[in-house]
This record gives C-alpha cells, sequence and structure tokens, in this order.
C-alpha cells in the first residue's frame, strides 16, 4: 500500500470511528478542493487536513474537529518521515563517488538541508532551547491572538515546525505556555491594580502603617506579585490621581470572553466544560490532564477582579 493509500484510509478510519458514514463524503469533498498525491510534502497534507478539520467542525463542533486532524496530523507526519527514510536509503545505496552533495540532496526530496541536521547529542530535547527567530514569531503571533483557540494553535504550531524543523509538540507547548503566562499575567495585574484602587479610594493619605497591612492582605490573596513593584506601584497610582482618573486595564476582547465564562459558572465542572467547549481548556491542563489547581490559578484573580466591580 502506497502511503497516499495508507494516509487516506486512517483518515477514513478515525473519521468513522467518530462521525460515521458522513466521513466518504467529507473525504472526496476534501479531495475535490486539494489533490494530494505521492509527490505532496506535508504543506500539502496540512491544507488537505484544514479542509477536513473545517468539515468535521460543522457537524461535530470545533473541539471534536480539533481533536480528530490532530491525530490525522500525527499520521501524516509519520508517513513523511517515513518516506524521507526511504528516500535517503535508497539515495544511499549509489556509490557516492556518483553523485554531488547537491545532486544527493535532490534525489532525496530534500529542499531545506536543516529537515536532517543532527542535533548535538548531549543536550537532551528539554535542554534545547527554541531558537530566537522562532520566539520572534511566536511574539508576533500572540500580537495578534491574546487567548487563540487550540485549532488556531494547532495550525501556527504546525507552520512554525515546518519552517524551523522543530517537533510539532514541542513548538506547540512552547506557545501554550507564553499564552498561560500571559493570560495569568493579565489577570493578576489587573487584580492587583484594583485591590490598589480600592486601598486608595479608603486611604487617600495611607501612612506607612496602612501600606504595610495592605501588603500583608495582598499576600493573603495568594497572588504572585514582587513587593517593591507592588510599593512602587501604589506610589504611581497615588501621583496619577492627583492629575487624573484612576487608569483602568482594558482587556482584550478574547480575554474579556473567558473572563464571562469564569463569572457566568458557579460550578468547576461547568466551566471547565465550556473552556472545552470554546477550545481553551489547554489553559487548564497540566501532565495530569484537565486540573482543578489550575483552574484556580485563574479563578483567584477573577474573583478579586469582581470583588472591586461590585463595590462600586
Amino acid at each position: 500500500m502506497s502511503p497516499i493509500d495508507e494516509f487516506f484510509e486512517y483518515c477514513a478510519q478515525i473519521l468513522n470511528t467518530n462521525i460515521g458514514y458522513r466521513q466518504k463524503t467529507i473525504i472526496d469533498k476534501a479531495r475535490s478542493k486539494k489533490k494530494l498525491n505521492e509527490k505532496s510534502d506535508l504543506a500539502d497534507f496540512e491544507e488537505f487536513i484544514n479542509l477536513i478539520e473545517l468539515y468535521v467542525s460543522m457537524i461535530s463542533g470545533k473541539n471534536n474537529a480539533v481533536n480528530i486532524c490532530s491525530a490525522i496530523r500525527n499520521k501524516a507526519i509519520e508517513l513523511n518521515i517515513s518516506k524521507q527514510a526511504k528516500d535517503i536509503f535508497n539515495a544511499l545505496r549509489i556509490e557516492s563517488s556518483e553523485l554531488s552533495i547537491n545532486e544527493f540532496l535532490k534525489n532525496i526530496n530534500v529542499n531545506d538541508v536543516c529537515t536532517f541536521r543532527t542535533k548535538p547529542k548531549e543536550k537532551t530535547d528539554e535542554k534545547i532551547p527554541i531558537k530566537f527567530s522562532m520566539n520572534k514569531k511566536i511574539e508576533e503571533f500572540l500580537k495578534k491572538h491574546t487567548l487563540p483557540n487550540e485549532s488556531i494553535i494547532n495550525k501556527f504550531a504546525t507552520k512554525l515546525s515546518f519552517k524551523f524543523c522543530e517537533d510539532i509538540k514541542k513548538v506547540k507547548q512552547e506557545v501554550i505556555k507564553k499564552i498561560k503566562f500571559r493570560v495569568k499575567n493579565t489577570l493578576i495585574r489587573k487584580a492587583i491594580q484594583n485591590e490598589i484602587r480600592n486601598f486608595l479610594e479608603l486611604f487617600p493619605q495611607p501612612t506607612q502603617t496602612d501600606i504595610e497591612d495592605f501588603i500583608k492582605h495582598i499576600r493573603l490573596s495568594k497572588l504572585n506579585f514582587q513587593e517593591d513593584e507592588l510599593r512602587q506601584q501604589i506610589l504611581d497610582e497615588k501621583l496619577y490621581r492627583k492629575f487624573y482618573q484612576s487608569q483602568v486595564i482594558v482587556e482584550p476582547d478574547e480575554l474579556a470572553q473567558f473572563l464571562d465564562i469564569i463569572k457566568t459558572y458557579d460550578d468547576k465542572n461547568d466551566i471547565k466544560k465550556e473552556m472545552q467547549r470554546q477550545g481553551i481548556g489547554y489553559l487548564i491542563e497540566d501532565e495530569s490532564g484537565i486540573s482543578d489547581k489550575s483552574l484556580d490559578e485563574y479563578i483567584e484573580p477573577i474573583t478579586l477582579i469582581e470583588r472591586h466591580v461590585q463595590r462600586k
């Protein structure tokens, strides 16, 4: 069986398991839009899988489509790697004296030498840092997407891994790690700002004792903060109020939607289900899966934010 036939058979099996008889219609529709053959590369497969994901999402929802197509993407990568290994083996059977380096690379269908570069043996995967240029691309992505759903992350991670010859799973983990840090940092910053506002409304000219008591109060709230920075924020807000109205942090729309989920549901299980439905369940995932402890890290600052709103 050729790799292409094996890929289509795998697509049919996994789609049939999840959505039944409609799998044939979806595959045929995708094949009519994007042709795949023995010369197709991973970029071609990704374009085809994106079509599958779009059609499946129309039937069974975006989150289910993401999960299904994640498995299909892994299969495409597995088949592509097998094909590359076979090409290399066949090319190596020819006497090296008969081939120039350019001819050799052409024979194994390598457009970018980095596809087969070796990594230092003394380093483990965990110790190999994400490249600076890749980090830059991730930062650019996060400027446009404050809280993207998992489908958008998967597509971005796949594209980036192809470009920089990195493992897709590793790239996705790096993107999610940065998103979690940014979201938590924004919520904590907003919660602390609200607490400072409350404090200065009660004590417009706080004494040193007032400030020390306030710091103890923040410490009890379990928010992660630097004491020196907190003291400076109090002074900055106090000075700002002499000339202007208090500053308000306006969260992006994507983050506002996340806040609405936390505010709408009282039960943690309902919150987790809604986050998964919207494709942002990765925020509260750890090594063990969806975690109440991870969810609490978001609920605590949001509770403080809402407490300020209710006082107004």
